[in-house]
């Protein structure tokens, strides 16, 4: 008897026996990779290499976001500066012209 329900695709257990010879194979592999020294030694330098260079690119990223968050503080500094510039003048203006408006009063 056929599925109705499965319109060309992949057997569900089909597929789970296929995916566990397939695990199988490679456990065996690489039990009989590692069961030599020398391939031993091999896999750990590699492995050794590869966590090394996660390390550095760790570190670069964390160098990066630093430097980006220093750049956007002192640009929020250097803006707030002008802010705080631009308020004072608007005081200044502002009080100047109440005493005009004061003196014209008089």
């Amino acid at each position: 008897m056929t599925n109705q329900n499965n319109q060309g695709g992949i057997n569900p257990v089909a597929a789970a026996v296929a995916g566990a010879v397939v695990g199988a194979g490679v456990a065996v592999a690489g039990a009989v990779v590692l069961s030599n020294k020398k391939n031993r030694e091999k896999v750990k330098k590699v492995l050794t290499n590869a966590k090394k260079q996660v390390e550095n690119y760790i570190e670069n990223a964390e160098e990066q976001v630093e430097d980006k968050k220093n750049e956007v503080e002192d640009k929020f500094t250097e803006e707030k500066k002008k802010v705080e510039r631009v308020t004072k003048s608007i005081k200044n203006s502002l009080d100047h012209a109440v005493k005009d408006v004061k003196k014209a009063a008089r």
